[in-house]
């Protein structure tokens, strides 16, 4: 099928080229290292600067980190690049990166452990630093929301704070057929 240049120019690698997937035998099992966190990097021309990650491409054991790793390259020239060089964050291996230690700041290793809350039960595994102890909380990453905008089909809110079903004693909330066929699991006919 022949397309277009302009849709050519759309689509072009050059803006943001296609990760080259590594065979799942080669893809790392267990990963430590998330979005948001505070990583160092230890080999490679930017070794030594900290920075937080950005992506982490799993398919291909690379961490992609603001403004760490940067390379000009050649796109067509638009309004976005008059000059056509924009200036992207490349990949770096994983195995390239360290985690940075809360309390003291430095590279350190990472050991998983299993952390029962005392109050709930509830059990769920942390990362702890291997230098210190000290925890390392994983980063909610909620940037998302600021792109939020109210649209045609978002429910008002004060339709949302409306009482619209007035609850009756001895009534079901439903008609009795509707709840038959929800207490019928089977799906089959009475």
């Amino acid at each position: 099928m022949r397309m277009h240049r302009s849709v050519l120019k759309a689509t072009s690698t050059r803006m943001m080229p296609r990760d080259k997937t590594l065979p799942k035998d080669l893809q790392l099992k267990k990963w430590k290292i998330y979005k948001g966190d505070k990583v160092i990097v230890t080999a490679g021309k930017d070794r030594g600067q900290t920075g937080t990650v950005a992506e982490v491409s799993r398919k291909t054991n690379s961490v992609y980190v603001r403004g760490l790793k940067l390379a000009f390259k050649n796109v067509p020239k638009t309004v976005e690049s008059p000059t056509g060089k924009i200036q992207k964050e490349m990949a770096i291996h994983v195995s390239n990166l360290a985690l940075v230690d809360p309390s003291t700041n430095q590279p350190t290793k990472v050991r998983v452990g299993l952390f029962t809350d005392p109050d709930t039960g509830v059990k769920e595994k942390r990362r702890y630093s291997a230098s210190s102890g000290s925890v390392i909380h994983k980063v909610v990453d909620l940037s998302y929301q600021k792109s939020w905008k109210d649209g045609a089909f978002d429910t008002q809110p004060e339709l949302v704070s409306k009482v619209t079903f007035q609850a009756v004693p001895g009534v079901p909330p439903f008609p009795e057929d509707v709840i038959r066929e929800l207490q019928n699991r089977h799906k089959k006919l009475f």
